[in-house]
């Protein structure tokens, strides 16, 4: 039996004589037959034995792990055309279609390589498959078909064409304001937060403010940028679980273009970028709304005059009387948490801000000018630019018993924030160098001890572990090597 170099590096030793103990059934050597004991679900893939193949998926053996040569399963099943071992990893394995090997090549590639066109089918079929993915010499599927030339080659180097020819699917990247975009996924479901940010024809200015976040009705998350967005989509339900107490069925993911929480003030007070500002503020006022900006009386009125002026222009005696602030007109600048309690005892003094405002000679009425005046107006909230978790804190209500508070958990670059999740109160606001944290067992809770006032508590949530890390990284006291959930999921 003749080898030549291998396509996907060197051929080692072991897997050499791997090759002649499938082809020729020679004697195993005793370094193969450690191969084989090791690694029983890459002998079962490479011979296509389903039946072993099921049962230890059943046992719980791993699609992913890497032999000795640095190979998985997936990669032995598409290399020797075995068309049933690939689809039961793929399927009941939950195998990712562009794992790679040590030398950075996809099962896309093995079974392209060996012209197996059944398996290059079954690849194309499965919708995380990248169609354009290239290997560590840059070459493409189609590529390595055609110069290996191996088996059915032509036919598969025809459906690798067609596949590269489809026009890409596209996905809806939401801003806060409600509008969207459509973003070419040039890789399928493979594609990067980075690539989407790109494909999104951002200016490179534009794409160091923010970054992708998934969210659902009552979860929020940022992205990494090596992330893949529409994976975290298909396995939202499974995020929910782990994460909150919450129906996975009643939240329903979108991806959204939002403020990255690492952003410094420092570095936004410089932002002169219209489009930048613009994101910035429809963040921001959708925040406002919501109750996530607890301020003082004055602060809301002036942020809601702002806001009259930004979406009605400027103020008119005839038209903007104390009657033009009805309900619904109060529901577009003052938090909803307001509209019931104070809302109508400040329009008197929100039309006099507007008043104020637009007869203002200092103040520019250009439209960027008037949102980075908005959001100068927010800077100075101890909440603004946080990412909001959810956890419950007791405490003592009588002498028998607990009073359980719901609260949101708000992390930022100034420190941590409680606030009451029925309410929207600011209960706590502690800046860095004033309080320490400790995560707590299983990571079902964390510490927070004061140091200013000695005082201590607890929040029990599912979401301490994503608290704690995100402390440590704006803090400042996490390291590259601390890596765990947090990397899972965001906040890098």
């Amino acid at each position: 039996m003749i080898f030549k170099e291998g396509y996907f590096g060197y051929w080692s030793y072991s897997f050499v004589l791997l090759l002649l103990l499938l082809c020729e059934r020679v004697p195993c050597p005793p370094r193969e037959r450690q191969w084989v004991d090791d690694f029983p679900l890459h002998r079962s893939a490479c011979e296509g034995d389903t039946a072993l193949l099921t049962k230890l998926l059943d046992s719980g053996f791993s699609v992913n792990q890497l032999d000795s040569d640095h190979w998985a399963p997936i990669h032995y099943a598409c290399w020797y055309g075995k068309a049933e071992a690939t689809q039961l990893l793929l399927e009941k394995g939950k195998c990712n279609p562009n794992l790679l090997n040590g030398q950075l090549s996809s099962p896309l590639h093995f079974a392209a390589g060996g012209g197996h066109s059944e398996i290059v089918q079954l690849l194309l079929q499965h919708p995380e498959t990248d169609r354009h993915i290239v290997d560590q010499q840059g070459r493409s599927p189609l590529q390595v078909c055609e110069e290996n030339k191996q088996n059915d080659w032509e036919e598969t180097a025809k459906l690798l064409q067609q596949a590269a020819s489809k026009p890409y699917e596209k996905v809806r990247i939401y801003r806060m304001d409600g509008s969207y975009r459509s973003v070419e996924l040039k890789h399928g479901n493979n594609t990067s937060v980075q690539q989407i940010l790109e494909g999104m024809r951002l200016s490179q200015e534009t794409q160091q403010y923010f970054t992708i976040w998934i969210c659902s009705e009552n979860l929020s998350l940022q992205l990494k940028p090596y992330h893949k967005p529409l994976q975290h989509l298909r396995v939202w339900p499974d995020i929910v679980t782990e994460l909150t107490v919450l129906d996975p069925q009643r939240e329903t993911p979108q991806l959204f273009l939002r403020r990255d929480v690492r952003l410094s003030l420092d570095i936004e007070k410089k932002v002169e970028d219209p489009l930048s500002i613009l994101i910035l503020f429809d963040e921001a006022r959708h925040c406002l709304l919501k109750g996530f900006f607890p301020s003082p009386d004055s602060k809301l009125i002036t942020l809601a005059s702002l806001l009259l002026h930004i979406i009605y222009g400027n103020y008119e005696s005839k038209k903007h009387k104390q009657g033009f602030l009805t309900e619904e007109n109060l529901k577009s600048v003052v938090p909803i948490s307001k509209i019931k309690s104070k809302a109508h005892h400040w329009t008197n003094r929100i039309l006099h801000e507007y008043k104020t405002l637009s007869t203002s000679e200092g103040v520019s009425k250009e439209m960027h000018h008037l949102q980075r005046l908005f959001l100068q107006n927010c800077w100075d909230i101890p909440t603004y630019g946080a990412a909001f978790f959810t956890g419950q804190v007791f405490t003592k209500a009588s002498s028998s018993n607990h009073k359980v508070i719901r609260v949101y958990v708000g992390i930022n670059t100034k420190g941590l924030h409680l606030m009451n999740m029925e309410t929207k109160a600011l209960l706590i606001s502690l800046k860095y160098g004033s309080f320490m944290w400790q995560l707590g067992e299983a990571d079902q809770y964390f510490q927070i001890h004061s140091l200013e006032n000695k005082m201590n508590f607890i929040v029990h949530t599912k979401q301490a572990g994503l608290i704690v890390k995100l402390l440590m990284k704006l803090s400042g006291q996490m390291t590259p090597n601390d890596r765990s959930l947090s990397d899972k999921y965001g906040y890098g």
